[in-house]
């Protein structure tokens, strides 16, 4: 049995179309989680939105603002190495500051 499964290499740059301000990629779907690379620029933001599952956001780069709450009053400021914790269905967007790069772990339940 295999116990560790190597998902991605990630790259910290260079891997976004230039015509896009927004770029979401998967980068691993399993039955307990499903991870997500995401990049924004030109201060593009993730309107507000929830997730049905507890996720955490892991900031690799760039500066942006997360905000969280039915009002998007709590605010967190976001650079490299920042990790975030959110329980589920909370309200949340993510706006760009002028760049940003993410990964998000949403965690499924059974």
């Amino acid at each position: 049995m295999k116990n560790i499964e190597a998902v991605v290499q990630l790259s910290f740059g260079g891997d976004m179309p230039e015509e896009k301000d927004k770029h979401v990629t998967e980068v691993f779907n399993g039955t307990r989680r499903r991870m997500v690379k995401v990049k924004l620029r030109h201060n593009a933001a993730l309107t507000r939105h929830k997730s049905m599952e507890p996720i955490t956001v892991l900031c690799l780069s760039g500066r942006g603002v997360f905000r969280a709450g039915p009002n998007l009053e709590d605010e967190q400021q976001l650079g490299a190495g920042t990790l975030l914790t959110l329980d589920a269905e909370v309200e949340h967007e993510v706006v760009a500051q002028p760049d940003l790069h993410l990964l998000v772990t949403k965690f499924k339940s059974n």
